[in-house]
């Protein structure tokens, strides 16, 4: 979603509201056997700062399907990540306004990033597999020789 900065001070307001539903190109989880679930659900609002600058915040609400990282049993599993950033034409490591416009997609798939878990858990508390025998902790008591 591309935000026109320029059409937003033409209409007299200093803050609007967004809601989109960014179709990603890559899957962004780099978990094993783990994906990103389309619909991705962005909403947050704009407001403007000084010339060719702005406010972005908002929240970004995804799941994430594939197997535990303990156990192998397949889960889904929604998050959310919120966001905050100062956007303007000469932000040097930031996110930049282009032509008066800003686009939403880079900063939303980089949050998504930050906010991935390091072990996608079916649960917190999961015990995983054995690595003798193979059994699932979670369903079974493990039949290995202490």
């Amino acid at each position: 979603m591309i935000i026109d900065l320029k059409k937003l001070r033409a209409s007299g307001k200093q803050t609007t509201d967004f809601y989109f539903e960014p179709c990603l190109q890559d899957n962004l989880s780099d978990i094993p056997n783990t994906q990103i679930v389309q619909p991705i659900k962005v909403v947050g609002s704009v407001t403007l700062a000084e010339s060719h600058s702005a406010y972005i915040e908002g929240e970004i609400n995804f799941k994430i399907s594939g197997a535990c990282t303990r156990c192998l049993e397949l889960t889904e599993k929604e998050y959310t990540a919120e966001f905050s950033e100062h956007v303007c034409a000469d932000n040097d490591g930031g996110y930049l306004v282009v032509n008066d416009k800003v686009d939403l997609e880079k900063i939303v798939s980089d949050k998504i990033l930050m906010s991935l878990p390091i072990n996608f858990l079916c649960k917190d508390d999961c015990k995983g597999i054995c690595v003798d025998c193979g059994a699932n902790l979670n369903q079974e008591e493990c039949k290995c020789k202490k």
